[in-house]
């Protein structure tokens, strides 16, 4: 592992790519998986839902005080999480180098963590923005506070409303089956992170690239850190699953966010760790 944290200490440009996994140890639920939210249930009026239909722009529309509901559920769960250790050990590292982060997380552990939020992307999104269930309606707006009957998974306060039309609103992140996400914000992010991206390249400047728990199944984050690293750029992957890497200059760790940051054992042997150089990159 001093191999490793040293790669890292010793860049100058540390680009991350999280995805679920790397909020699990904070208590947060992985999303897929054979215990993921997504495949469980909710009885609602005497009828199993799955949690993953509940989140799609048709429950919203078909359903929108049980969707808030369920989504009332989720920003109380982000709001009260405290970001795990490994939060706290990933700033340390980057803060006093350049940085970005690139997640599919919804949550803002990142930023409640402290990191800067003109260096953060959320590629799909943030379970704390919402917009309006009118297509045409390119707005977003932030999500209010929500009460709900947890026993009936019912909400207690109003469904949300567009300021502008009065329409009931949705989150403002990619749900399932989704075509109608209002990516606008994100898009605003994506462009920091593009104009970031094509400077440091440019730069000269040492770089290195730590992927975490991104799966394969949804794999925006991946596609992310693949582009990013297409021109050997060295890379970590960390998860406890899907941790096989494709070229001599990438790393695979078989463990969780937390087990990684903290270091509380040691990792399985993998080949060319002492050869794991950041990238030094230029014109």
């Amino acid at each position: 592992m001093n191999n490793i944290f040293k790669t890292i200490q010793d860049a100058e440009v540390i680009a991350v790519f999280a995805g679920a996994g790397m909020g699990v140890d904070s208590g947060l639920e992985q999303y897929r998986g054979a215990d993921g939210l997504w495949t469980k249930c909710i009885l609602i009026n005497d009828k199993e839902i799955a949690y993953k239909d509940l989140l799609c722009h048709e429950s919203f529309d078909t359903m929108p005080e049980q969707s808030w509901a369920f989504v009332a559920c989720m920003t109380d769960q982000y709001k009260h999480a405290i970001p795990h250790k490994g939060f706290e050990i990933l700033l340390d590292l980057v803060k006093d180098k350049e940085y970005f982060i690139v997640t599919s997380n919804c949550d803002e552990q990142f930023q409640k963590a402290g990191f800067d939020t003109n260096k953060i992307w959320e590629c799909h999104g943030s379970v704390f923005n919402m917009q309006c269930m009118d297509i045409l309606e390119r707005n977003v707006y932030k999500t209010p506070l929500l009460e709900i009957d947890t026993e009936r998974m019912v909400l207690i306060s109003d469904v949300p409303k567009c300021p502008v039309c009065g329409l009931n609103c949705r989150p403002n992140m990619y749900l399932f089956y989704d075509w109608f996400w209002v990516s606008n914000y994100s898009v605003a992010q994506q462009l920091k992170y593009n104009k970031w991206h094509k400077d440091i390249k440019a730069s000269g400047k040492k770089i290195v690239a730590l992927e975490i728990g991104a799966g394969k199944t949804i794999d925006t984050v991946r596609k992310a850190a693949r582009s990013f690293t297409e021109e050997d750029i060295p890379l970590i992957r960390v998860n406890p699953n899907d941790y096989e890497v494709e070229r001599a200059n990438q790393l695979g760790l078989a463990m969780g966010a937390k087990e990684f940051f903290v270091g509380k054992r040691e990792s399985p042997p993998s080949e060319g760790v002492a050869s794991l150089n950041p990238s030094k990159r230029g014109n």
